[in-house]
């Protein structure tokens, strides 16, 4: 059967305007970041790219191929930089724009009729090549926030990467014929039809990472406390749920975390001052827990921090190191008021106890440090 590829590239080009339109509007308005700049410019000069080809065949345009040719190789190179940028909004793309401009530089002299399988052939590799790092991009996005979306990103643009080096290893063989466009029936043609059908396809991609990604900021803002970025018991929650079943930790250790004289703080410099207090302990405390476990604002000045496969002995550690830290960042803050410690209870678990039972234990124990002062200030106790 034979394929219209004149219609089929009339659609691509079209499709990849109408895509770089819809991306262009919203970020006038600044509601999507520079990626949605980046995307659209990619998709209004590959699709003014693919229709020139179109017009070429046509009517013969004498400079259609040395403009079409590196447009497009430019327009992939801004699609395959709006990934890098969805990704790491701060990452440079000099080098990666400047590489397509050499790629390209070849393009603007090469327009020799008995040269098109050798252009085609060598544009097919480029577009390869930038699809190839826009799936790499989508990977380590889809691992680093959790967006299952970029594994479609990434299976789009993956599928695409053998259909442009199978049309480009027939066309460095010339068995593409010599129009890009028109009525064909050999594998050239319909390699080129999948590519274009998944082009359409992924125009509007990042859409749905964006949409994704939105909603996950929405989900962190209310599971966190908006004063010091702590988890709420919201999050605990969730955090709690990924320690079922086959992701549960081999040992459990719970601590939590009050701030002595707190009250006093508040009655003497103010509520924004405990305010900063809090601030600075969350700070404080994210640093020292790190990736290890998660820091959770139980309420008021009291914290719970979660420590999955923590041994009592490094969780004790850790808690010296936030208290210790926290009283001398106060230090100055209190100089008349006396200190602001913190009373910290350790408890470490089996993975089946209950997280809330172990918060409990936890309590109990921070009270037992709070209480008795011949104590140091972390009071370690049995769950």
């Amino acid at each position: 059967m034979a394929l219209d590829l004149s219609t089929l590239y009339v659609v691509a080009g079209l499709g990849m305007l109408v895509a770089g339109f819809i991306h262009l509007i919203p970020l006038a308005t600044g509601r999507f970041g520079s990626w949605a700049g980046l995307w659209g410019a990619g998709h209004l000069i590959a699709g003014c790219g693919a229709l020139m080809a179109v017009l070429n065949d046509r009517i013969g345009l004498p400079l259609a191929p040395s403009i079409g040719n590196p447009a497009v190789v430019m327009g992939y190179a801004l699609i395959a930089g709006a990934v890098v940028k969805f990704s790491r909004p701060d990452a440079r793309l000099t080098s990666m724009l400047a590489t397509a401009a050499v790629l390209g530089l070849p393009l603007w002299f090469t327009h020799d009729p008995a040269h098109f399988h050798l252009r085609v052939a060598y544009l097919s590799v480029i577009r390869a090549g930038f699809d190839l790092v826009v799936v790499i991009v989508a990977i380590r996005l889809a691992r680093r926030d959790s967006l299952q979306t970029g594994w479609i990103v990434a299976a789009l643009f993956a599928v695409t990467i053998p259909m442009f080096l199978g049309r480009a290893w027939l066309a460095y063989g010339d068995r593409i014929g010599t129009q890009l466009t028109g009525r064909h029936d050999d594998l050239g043609a319909w390699l080129a039809a999948g590519q274009i059908a998944f082009i359409i396809f992924r125009a509007f991609s990042l859409l749905i990472l964006q949409a994704e990604r939105g909603q996950n900021l929405l989900l962190d803002q209310m599971e966190r406390d908006w004063l010091t970025g702590a988890f709420n018991r919201a999050g605990l929650d969730r955090i709690a749920q990924t320690f079922a079943g086959r992701h549960a930790p081999r040992t459990l250790t719970v601590m939590m975390l009050d701030l002595d004289r707190f009250k006093t703080l508040n009655d003497t410099l103010g509520h924004a001052a405990g305010d900063a207090a809090l601030r600075s302990f969350a700070e404080i405390a994210h640093d020292a827990v790190g990736r290890q476990g998660h820091l959770i604002r139980w309420g008021g000045d009291e914290f719970v921090c979660v420590l999955p496969d923590i041994p009592t002995a490094h969780a004790t550690m850790i808690g010296n190191r936030i208290a210790t830290r926290f009283a001398q960042a106060m230090a100055p803050r209190m100089a008349t008021h006396g200190t602001l410690g913190v009373s910290i209870g350790v408890v470490e678990g089996e993975p089946n106890t209950p997280i809330v039972d172990l918060i409990a234990g936890a309590d109990r124990a921070m009270y037992l440090a709070k209480g008795d002062r011949r104590q140091p200030a972390i009071y370690i106790k049995a769950a």
